[in-house]
């Protein structure tokens, strides 16, 4: 019954020829047209010399001849670099803003994988990392035991924090990590007032600005701000990128969608919408005056509009779903015709034994490859629990084994 669903599903008239990224080729940065210099040189600091076929051509759609005039959404492996895909555009795009103000968000569906999501240091000639994670939201990263293959898995803040602060530019958090108290003195920045003088509430509001100029968060930290942290506001926004598409559409999320691109519609629209239950704009006569165009393509379309780009290893065709995100002339890139591709260059093999033999197994694997670093994907919390606790009482490994799951505090995480 389910595929037969699947079959009749409709697919959008966009979605139908997609850009193959997979025709594309690894450009090294010499030959990267536009590029910012200082950008150039804090991607060098970082290792990379050129870059991978997907991020060549979002370049392209972006800051190319394509100049960000189409939403994008972006269906590619695990590992194939597409943190930086829009990190990068986005970073130069705003390298020459005037004043700071929140302008780029970067939305993920849970804490862990936006501390977690690949950096855009993935390099497909290192060594293999493993570990004991109970995990499926990363589970495409599958384990490659003879050949080489290196994901790091540092924070989607540390990419930008990588390249953002070459061209002047910060980036914040709000994933939970910290208090709430901690993430507002991150991204609020409070005038300075004098000890002896009285000072009009009103007035203080007005004087609160942003200080930060791309925010990575999960959509419930991202509301509690929206709701509740004077002086925050999504008025300059001008990017907004959902990574992991399909889960932050299938679930909620406080309805955190619909309410991002309410607060982003022009100023008609707004006047009489409930835009106004939430806190008011600060930042005084600052002001991102949108209008709805009338232009063929435009028409009822706020200008200037909010860029989208939406990623996902496994993207949603689901018209239904596709339609909340209120895409504009989106252009579709892909991995070839087949939805669910790894990295060509990740090899994996398959070792057949009898499940209560499985440990054992793992064992002789671990000890065969010595010290190298490895992840060991389970089906369940208690069984990375359970498997830590045996693998800890075989001394002759020599390898330190730790758990990564939800039984443990974010701070040990």
């Amino acid at each position: 019954m389910e595929e037969a669903k699947k079959k009749s599903m409709p697919v959008l008239p966009w979605m139908r020829s997609p850009v193959d990224v997979s025709l594309f080729e690894d450009c090294p940065l010499d030959h990267l047209p536009c590029l910012d210099p200082r950008l150039k040189v804090a991607l060098q600091n970082m290792g990379i010399s050129s870059l991978f076929p997907v991020q060549v051509a979002v370049w392209q759609e972006t800051i190319g001849p394509g100049l960000f005039e189409r939403d994008l959404c972006i269906n590619s492996p695990t590992g194939s670099g597409k943190t930086l895909s829009y990190a990068l555009p986005i970073v130069q795009t705003l390298s020459n803003r005037a004043v700071r103000c929140l302008r780029a968000l970067v939305v993920l569906p849970t804490r862990d994988l936006a501390l977690q999501v690949n950096s855009a240091r993935c390099k497909y000639c290192c060594k293999n990392i493993f570990g004991l994670i109970a995990d499926h939201s990363i589970a495409e990263m599958c384990v490659q035991f003879d050949s080489l293959l290196f994901i790091s898995l540092p924070q989607v803040k540390d990419v930008f924090a990588a390249i953002a602060p070459a061209v002047g530019l910060s980036v914040g958090l709000a994933v939970g990590q910290s208090s709430i108290a901690d993430e507002i003195s991150e991204l609020i920045k409070r005038p300075k007032l004098e000890a002896g003088i009285c000072y009009d509430p009103e007035d203080v509001l007005q004087e609160l600005q942003s200080a930060v100029d791309i925010l990575v968060a999960t959509p419930g930290r991202l509301m509690d701000h929206i709701n509740a942290t004077r002086g925050f506001t999504l008025e300059h926004l001008c990017y907004l990128v959902v990574d992991e598409t399909d889960r932050l559409l299938r679930e909620a999320y406080q309805a955190w969608l619909p309410t991002v691109l309410q607060l982003t519609r022009s100023d008609n629209e707004n006047r009489f919408s409930d835009a106004s239950t939430f806190l008011p704009s600060a930042f005084g006569s600052l002001k991102t005056i949108r209008r709805c165009g009338v232009e063929r393509g435009f028409k009822d379309k706020p200008y200037p509009r909010l860029v989208k780009m939406v990623l996902s290893a496994t993207l949603t065709q689901d018209p239904n779903k596709l339609a909340q995100l209120d895409l504009h002339h989106p252009l579709f890139l892909t991995t070839g015709e087949t939805r669910y591709k790894l990295p060509e260059r990740l090899e994996s093999y398959k070792l057949i034994c009898e499940s209560k033999l499985k440990p054992l197994y793992l064992v002789a694997l671990l000890q065969s490859l010595g010290e190298e670093k490895c992840i060991v994907f389970t089906s369940s919390v208690e069984s990375t629990h359970r498997l830590c606790t045996l693998l800890n009482h075989f001394g002759e490994l020599r390898i330190k084994i730790k758990e990564y799951s939800g039984l443990q505090r974010q701070s040990v995480r």
